[in-house]
């Protein structure tokens, strides 16, 4: 009793390793081109918390939320923005 496996054409066949290393580099392309797009300006920030600008200014002032300098403009990292809101969320 011979088996024929028949695949349709294009398929191909790898190792569940090869796809893991496949999926992670992927991950990292995509995680590594979202960072440079989710840094935030103020307003951003206080449009993406549904906050005033103000309010945004006196979580910064007193070291309420994650956030970096350059010089003297403020910018704030969305994925450090939303592990905080997690991180709030918990406790409070």
């Amino acid at each position: 009793m011979s088996l024929k496996l028949e695949l349709p054409e294009g398929t191909l066949l790898v190792s569940k390793k090869e796809l893991k290393n496949v999926i992670q580099e992927v991950l990292e392309e995509v995680e590594a081109e979202s960072t440079e797009q989710d840094i935030m300006t103020i307003q951003e920030t206080a449009e993406y918390l549904k906050v005033s600008v103000p309010t945004v200014r006196s979580m910064i002032t007193n070291n309420e939320i994650p956030y970096f300098q350059r010089g003297q403009i403020y910018r704030l990292n969305r994925l450090d923005v939303k592990g905080w809101i997690r991180q709030k969320s918990k406790w409070d």
